[in-house]
């Protein structure tokens, strides 16, 4: 029942953590406290009992990042082969490393992954890389320069064009899913018609170019291959202004 959902942190738990019988009894009654699950997979020994109190606890604090990560870890303990956890592993420690890294203005309208995120749970990178890319795009920028995370990961060989236009694709699918406010020229291309496959082939194109000094916006590659008008073009970047200025009122 809703009513006996305990708060973080439990007044009840507090008093009693250390106390197994009577953590068991505070739930026994109907009590769904993650605090409980929480203190009980502290005192327990048996790597099985641990992790079903973390599952338990994971299970109801479901946006609980730290909580995740002390859950999947333990599914490892437990089963060294997981596959599966350890692939939501990785994806869940990215999600904490990108969490100080996802732009300001954006935060609050934004719910889909990070594109280090989709990366490596394409595969396409590991945690580590992301970590080790992520502290060599914020090395260029102290050096004055702006650099875009996907260039980075680019240019130091982790990911293909290819790989990168493609994640690029899975976060636009996944902003339009959550009906987040559109973000880049692309989103804002495909509410007025362009198909996400043309739209792929255009950034691979671009990302290219960029690779070899040629700095050519996507507008310009959509005109020239014909699969957008000058119109469309003209209107996708009338809104995006429009909703940029709406983020400073």
């Amino acid at each position: 029942m809703d009513e006996l959902l305990c708060p973080r942190p439990c007044p009840a738990v507090a008093a009693i953590r250390r106390d197994f019988n009577a953590l068991r009894d505070h739930l026994a009654v109907g009590h769904r406290c993650v605090d409980a699950w929480l203190a009980l997979a502290d005192l327990v020994t048996v790597p099985e009992r641990r992790l079903d109190c973390l599952g338990r606890a994971s299970a109801l604090a479901a946006d609980d990042l730290e909580l995740e990560i002390a859950y999947l870890e333990q599914r490892l303990i437990v089963d060294p082969g997981d596959t599966e956890a350890s692939g939501a592993l990785r994806a869940a420690r990215a999600r904490r490393v990108l969490m100080g890294h996802k732009p300001r203005i954006f935060k609050q309208m934004d719910a889909s992954l990070t594109l280090g995120t989709i990366l490596v749970q394409m595969g396409a990178i590991t945690g580590q890389e992301l970590e080790w890319l992520l502290e060599e795009q914020a090395a260029v920028r102290r050096r004055g320069n702006q650099v875009m995370f996907g260039d980075v990961a680019v240019a130091r060989g982790k990911v293909t064009p290819e790989t990168l236009a493609r994640a690029l694709i899975l976060q636009a699918q996944q902003r339009i899913n959550n009906e987040a406010a559109p973000r880049a020229l692309g989103e804002y291309l495909v509410a007025e018609g362009l198909p996400l496959e043309r739209l792929e082939q255009a950034l691979t194109e671009q990302i290219y170019l960029r690779r070899v000094g040629r700095h050519e916006t996507l507008g310009e590659i959509l005109l020239r291959r014909r699969w957008i008008t000058r119109d469309q073009l003209e209107r996708a970047l009338a809104k995006q202004r429009r909703d940029m200025m709406s983020l400073f009122r």
